[in-house]
């Protein structure tokens, strides 16, 4: 199979690349497209998102880089945003919506940047209980969804990454589906993301297999993403991802390139 990668973080944001030398690397590894999906700008932290002055500069070089490799590789100016940003739609090719922070009266606290800050949020802001914790994160997300309509859903269960949720748990399930149902309604493509596997942090991609096949039983969507932040890891874990889709009984994936949306036999 030929891949593609939408989620794509570069120097721009907290890449380690440059985007030429990402799209060099798509080449060589054969892609049918790369979109760029730099982090939008928050206020709450700007540790590792663009800044506003910075937004005119990344969507020159990408649309630089769309025409400089035309014929190569189709290039594609896209935006990871945050519940927590904002931007206009019209400027990019697609936006992926993702939470990566819960903020509360004046204080922020990130839920993916390191298990120490997310246990932080469980006690602080949710008083301990991680089921609260949940409801106000899928809460998030499908406010998100719907008021910013976007092209994927990104890493949706994203608050597990450093296991401190009982997902397997009865409680813990329904939270998360009937959110997933909820976020569906507005945007069926769901991203099967495999960053944290790049990064050490698990062994499989998000979002989970229950969450798999509620997205297969609501004739949903499902994209391959490395949510890559280095050039080497633009299909991290793809060939065993598709491995695993076709044994849950999927049949295709989808891909954007410059005509828009297709899908791809697996």
């Amino acid at each position: 199979m030929r891949f593609s990668n939408l989620h794509t973080h570069s120097t721009f944001s907290d890449g380690k690349h440059s985007p030429e030398a990402i799209v060099q690397s798509a080449i060589e590894k054969d892609f049918i497209s790369i979109g760029f999906s730099d982090h939008s700008y928050t206020a709450c932290d700007e540790s590792y998102c663009m800044r506003l002055p910075q937004y005119p500069v990344y969507r020159q070089e990408i649309l630089t880089l769309k025409e400089q490799y035309r014929g190569q590789i189709d290039v594609l100016l896209g935006l990871e945003l945050d519940a927590y940003s904002s931007a206009d739609r019209a400027d990019y090719d697609y936006f992926i919506a993702s939470v990566h922070y819960l903020c509360a009266g004046g204080d922020c606290y990130p839920i993916d940047h390191s298990r120490v800050q997310q246990e932080e949020c469980i006690a602080r802001l949710c008083r301990g209980d991680r089921i609260e914790m949940a409801k106000r994160y899928y809460e998030l997300l499908v406010e998100h969804v719907i008021k910013s309509k976007p092209d994927v859903i990104g890493h949706f269960d994203v608050l597990t990454k450093f296991g401190l949720f009982d997902d397997a748990g009865e409680e813990y399930r329904r939270v998360a589906l009937e959110a997933l149902d909820a976020a569906m309604k507005v945007c069926p493509v769901v991203e099967m993301n495999t960053g944290a596997i790049s990064r050490k942090v698990r062994t499989v991609p998000y979002p989970q297999d229950f969450l798999l096949e509620r997205v297969r039983e609501n004739g949903g969507e499902i994209m391959l993403s490395a949510d890559s932040h280095a050039k080497e890891t633009l299909d991290c874990h793809f060939v065993e991802s598709v491995a695993d889709l076709r044994g849950m009984g999927f049949d295709h994936i989808v891909y954007m390139d410059a005509t828009g949306l297709h899908r791809q036999e697996i």
